[in-house]
């Protein structure tokens, strides 16, 4: 598809990880100070390599993990090297991940560390009797998350979420771009691994602002999921790409659009499967006012994937004006949806349009058979009468 520039140089970059910053410091939150949930406590920060205890600055790294909740609620800017949550402990690497949530309810922490030094969810359980590494990051109020880095990653070989509340935001600063990776590393690419195998899962949820270059979903064999909702904002100043590592058996892409009054914005939506693999799905939640179309300046390629369109809350009229999904360039829609499904009160009779011209697709409710008859019908009675008036 010519009109459609896959990104190769951003996979790239999303497959090698940058190297470690020499000289960087891991601490590692391990709630020894007063309070034990404190962010800014010294004392609740340990040295990997047993020096004295001290808040990570510009040139550490962070480790949240061990399930601890640590509390973010300074109003200054702070800065790190590198941020781990939900992580393994940096001196026994590998499957030995465990829980950690970071809450933001103030300030702007800034990650300044290059490649993937940003990481939610970085390894995996063992034993599998735990819950494992799910990384969770909540940013509630005004708080801001600035990551600098070109790799950032929300499930990276166990699970993981980013919250972003109503008013709070995450920005990405590199000025060639931020390549974000939600779910990455699934079981069939380490199938031998004793805990049962890799389970990159990710969850990117906002209701706030998300600002970045390219978003990639499900990547070799994760299971990634965005979610906009309420006045959420999600921009992207270059590709959506769902449809990245499509063969693999059990990765998986979904992307939730949530009410009426949500955004989601980008270049172009890479997003093709093959028939026979698992396809990328998309939801549509209207509440009164309709739904949120997703829209790209340039091309939209759903080719194969599948769309629900759930319409409780909202009257989509029989043979009304249709709902419009997916907003892109004239003249650039590519594919079809391999199965589409429409839910009110119960399943409702429609068609999807592929406008290419206006570069639209939409999806418009038509009369049930029933409908029809009773329709045909009545005006049958109407012909009838008006010929026995003419009489």
């Amino acid at each position: 598809m010519k009109n459609i520039v896959v990104t190769c140089f951003g996979l790239l970059l999303a497959t090698v990880a940058a190297s470690p910053i020499y000289g960087q410091t891991i601490y590692e939150f391990d709630g020894g100070g007063v309070p034990n949930d404190d962010f800014f406590v010294a004392a609740n920060w340990n040295d990997f390599l047993a020096g004295p205890d001290a808040v990570p600055g510009p040139m550490d790294q962070a480790r949240i993990f061990n399930s601890f909740v640590v509390d973010y609620a300074q109003v200054a800017p702070h800065t790190v090297s590198g941020l781990k949550v939900g992580s393994d402990p940096a001196g026994n690497p590998g499957p030995n991940g465990t829980p950690g949530t970071l809450n933001m309810s103030a300030g702007h922490l800034i990650v300044a560390g290059p490649g993937d030094s940003f990481e939610i969810g970085r390894s995996v359980d063992n034993p599998p009797t735990i819950s494992g590494a799910k990384g969770v990051i909540n940013l509630t109020n005004d708080a801001i998350l600035e990551i600098q880095g070109s790799d950032p990653i929300v499930g990276v070989r166990a699970e993981a979420e980013l919250n972003i509340g109503p008013n709070a935001s995450v920005i990405s600063t590199r000025p060639d771009g931020a390549y974000w990776r939600v779910g990455h590393n699934g079981p069939s690419i380490d199938p031998f691994n004793p805990v049962g195998g890799l389970r990159g899962k990710g969850l990117l949820n906002v209701e706030g602002s998300f600002s970045a270059h390219v978003i990639f979903l499900g990547v070799d064999d994760g299971d990634g999921t965005v979610r906009v909702s309420g006045n959420g904002s999600l921009t992207l100043t270059d590709n959506l790409v769902p449809g990245v590592n499509t063969h693999h058996p059990n990765r998986s892409a979904l992307i939730q659009m949530i009410g009426s009054n949500a955004t989601l914005s980008a270049l172009n939506l890479e997003s093709a499967n093959g028939l026979a693999e698992n396809h990328n799905k998309y939801e549509f939640d209207a509440d009164g006012g309709g739904v949120s179309p997703i829209t790209l300046s340039n091309a939209v390629n759903i080719d194969n994937n599948d769309l629900v369109v759930n319409l409780n809350g909202f009257n989509l009229v029989n043979g009304g004006a249709p709902l419009l999904l997916f907003d892109a360039a004239p003249e650039q829609v590519y594919g079809t949806f391999a199965s589409s499904t429409v839910f009110g009160s119960s399943e409702v009779p429609h068609r999807v349009i592929y406008d290419n011209v206006n570069g639209d697709i939409l999806v418009q409710r038509v009369p049930e058979p029933s409908t029809m008859l009773l329709f045909g019908l009545g005006l049958s009675v109407a012909i009838c009468a008006k010929r026995r008036a003419s009489r």
